[in-house]
């Protein structure tokens, strides 16, 4: 997920910028997220990214699906923090019991209070660990049980279920869903494999 802060045009002092001004924005294909009353802007991923991005979703989507187990989610939606950022990692998944909670529907229109039950974000080149160390901060203190943050180049995985409770998972590990998604468990070398249609 690479992200660069930017202030609008003809700005001489910071702008705090408001979940609404947020919403508001056109759609221009771009991830737009607040950050200390910033706006932060992620410019596209590239095919690999977004490959290992729909790889996970599709796995997600059918496991919880079946078993109605709650909602996935892609880097289009917003999550506003207890701190009032507003963060959209690159996979989510909210619990159905969650969902109730909140009263939150398909076709509810607003950011979801609150972070996902599991936050996935997968690493850009230019991402650093201060900055995902923030975001997982932001994610744990509201309301995450697990986030997982993927290094593609590294073809490894971290599990967190804190900012201390940490593991790695290499190519040969599998990915579990743990006590949030019993059952799941996906093979970590799959969602780095290179196509094979020949």
């Amino acid at each position: 997920m690479e992200t660069n802060k930017i202030k609008p045009p003809g700005a001489a002092s910071r702008k705090v910028w408001t979940e609404a001004e947020l919403q508001a924005l056109p759609e221009d294909g771009r991830i737009h997220e607040l950050v200390d009353g910033e706006l932060v802007v992620s410019p596209k991923a590239d095919s690999f990214h977004g490959d290992i991005c729909t790889r996970l979703s599709a796995a997600l989507l059918a496991f919880a699906e079946t078993r109605r187990l709650g909602a996935v989610w892609d880097s289009n939606t917003g999550f506003r923090m207890n701190n009032c950022n507003v963060l959209a990692p690159d996979v989510s998944f909210v619990s159905r019991a969650r969902l109730k909670e909140q009263e939150c529907k398909g076709l509810t229109r607003r950011f979801f209070p609150g972070a996902p039950d599991l936050a996935v974000d997968v690493l850009s080149p230019n991402n650093t660990r201060q900055e995902m160390d923030g975001r997982l901060k932001d994610y744990f203190s509201s309301g995450s049980r697990l986030a997982w943050i993927v290094d593609a180049e590294a073809q490894q995985l971290e599990a967190c279920h804190s900012l201390t409770a940490r593991r790695w998972v290499g190519s040969g590990g599998f990915l579990d869903g743990e006590d949030l998604l019993p059952g799941f468990r996906y093979f970590m070398a799959d969602l780095f494999k290179d196509w094979d249609w020949e």
